[in-house]
């Protein structure tokens, strides 16, 4: 598994650090990791309206067979962000819709750990 942290000019090196190990750490925890094609994570500072001054978090996992998830999250710092992206890996949300089919994907391929 190939993991890409991408972090524009406002986000710290030791920031994009933290993002690696705890995508990675919340990766192996729900799914085979042999079986991730590559997975990112972005940081920036979010220029939209709503989310003015706050950090986004992007995460794309790709897995072998083609499946793949993106989840977006906001914080107030580059951690807060990261923490909640990763959250929202490790525990799916049974009223999201893209959450749902996020754990629907990695049951129907085997990949979910116990």
């Amino acid at each position: 598994m190939r993991i890409e942290v991408i972090g524009d000019d406002s986000i710290s090196s030791q920031a994009c650090t933290y993002a690696e190990y705890r995508l990675f750490a919340a990766l192996s925890q729900v799914v085979d990791t042999s079986r991730v094609r590559s997975a990112s994570l972005g940081l920036r500072r979010a220029k939209s309206r709503p989310h003015c001054d706050r950090v986004v978090c992007t995460v794309r996992v790709e897995l072998r067979n083609g499946e793949g998830v993106r989840v977006r999250a906001y914080g107030d710092h580059p951690y807060a962000a990261i923490n909640r992206a990763v959250a929202r890996i490790r525990l799916p949300r049974p009223d999201s819709p893209g959450e749902r089919a996020l754990t629907r994907r990695f049951q129907i391929e085997g990949c979910i750990s116990h």
